[in-house]
């Protein structure tokens, strides 16, 4: 007989069928980076850094052949994939097994045999993160020099795949954006299409710490109109763009869940999305908020399907899907309100809560690949 749970909801009952349609599978391989980027999630978490050990990675890829309609495999999360000791044995088990591969990088530890060889593995997708140009100035993160390392990667990993003519992986960049470097946003998109990338991925920054409060550009103090129409242009000459909202709106909307996605963190423990796979604070529109770590289960004592199809993460993706949720962000009590403090719960009973999430306001994107035109972005 076909699983199915039943819940109580106000004076009825849902059955909720759950099915192993997983899409896309996240693996924090590392949490540990070369870089020390300032408005990176790293520097205030709470927990110890590790690696991700080999069989447990065995394991899991292992897991993933329970689900049919699985796109890829990406290595996200927070960390850098490439400090990994194993990280090229991972790239190539992956493809080995038959998976299409992104990831997301800064770039820098990224040799030039590493590159060719993503070229000639096939690998679908490389994200690169880069929020300036090496011809621009106020750098937020990488600073001139590492950006100019990571555009000499973007570059011949370009090269590489050319050679192999089957223009795998796609190029895409990743650009958080702020006060500082905001502006500057048609030179990087100029900049990228004319070294050929394919795409580009904008997301707004996200507070952790109150002196970052006042670096953001949704909170009405900006108008985008020129910056964006100059975008559009460039989109049209051949470069995707993938923008993020720019102001609160009531539209909600996570990537993570109409994409059915699972992130696994370097540990083994299973969460539905980047926002809770570490603990930390975050400032929501100045309002200081504590995100705690959330696992539905842990693959070393479950196999990912059993945690896929358990009760308990079953009901939270069919809560994300319906948006049954309260919208704290906009909410005339969110001052005077007990539950906004924590993402632990929220006052309809949601464990965890996404009612505050900036990622759902589509304010902050992460890379959630997605097919078209015969390129995964």
């Amino acid at each position: 007989m076909e699983k199915e749970y039943s819940f109580t909801l106000w004076d009825g009952k849902v059955i909720v069928k759950p099915k192993l349609d997983m899409k896309y599978l996240y693996i924090e391989t590392t949490s540990r980076c070369n870089l020390h980027c300032e408005m990176c999630f790293k520097q205030y978490w709470e927990e110890p850094e590790g690696d991700m050990d080999w069989e447990l990675f065995l394991k899991i890829l292992d897991d993933a052949k329970e689900f049919p309609e699985l796109k890829m495999i990406y290595f996200g999360g927070i960390g850098e994939p490439s400090v990994h000791p194993r990280f090229m044995d991972m790239v190539r088990e992956v493809k080995k097994r038959g998976f299409a591969l992104g990831m997301s990088t800064n770039g820098t530890l990224l040799t030039d045999k590493m590159l060719r060889e993503f070229a000639e593995l096939g690998v679908e997708l490389v994200y690169f993160s880069m929020d300036t140009i090496p011809s621009a100035q106020n750098a937020i993160t990488l600073g001139h020099l590492a950006a100019a390392i990571t555009v000499d990667k973007i570059k011949k990993l370009v090269k590489y795949r050319e050679e192999t003519g089957t223009h795998r992986p796609t190029v895409g960049v990743e650009v958080v954006i702020s006060k500082e470097n905001y502006a500057q946003l048609p030179e990087i998109a100029r900049f990228l299409l004319n070294i050929d990338v394919d795409a580009m991925l904008v997301s707004n920054l996200l507070p952790l710490a109150p002196e970052q409060v006042g670096d953001i550009i949704y909170d009405g103090e900006v108008d985008m109109t020129s910056i964006l129409d100059e975008l559009y242009k460039i989109a049209h000459n051949g470069l995707y763009i993938k923008l993020p909202y720019f102001e609160l709106r009531t539209e909600r909307s996570c990537d993570f869940d109409e994409n059915n996605v699972a992130v696994i963190r370097w540990d083994g423990e299973v969460s539905p999305c980047y926002r809770f796979l570490h603990s930390y604070k975050e400032y929501i529109f100045g309002r200081e908020k504590k995100v705690n770590a959330y696992s539905f289960g842990n693959v070393r004592e479950k196999s990912l399907a059993k945690i896929w199809t358990s009760e308990k993460y079953t009901w939270f993706r069919f809560t994300m899907k319906n948006y049954m949720y309260p919208s704290c962000t906009d909410c005339s009590l969110r001052d005077a309100c007990d539950f906004v403090k924590t993402s632990d719960i929220d006052c309809w009973s949601n464990e965890p809560s996404c009612a505050d999430c900036l990622w759902a306001r589509r304010i902050v994107l992460c890379p959630i690949p997605q097919h078209n035109f015969g390129k995964f972005y």
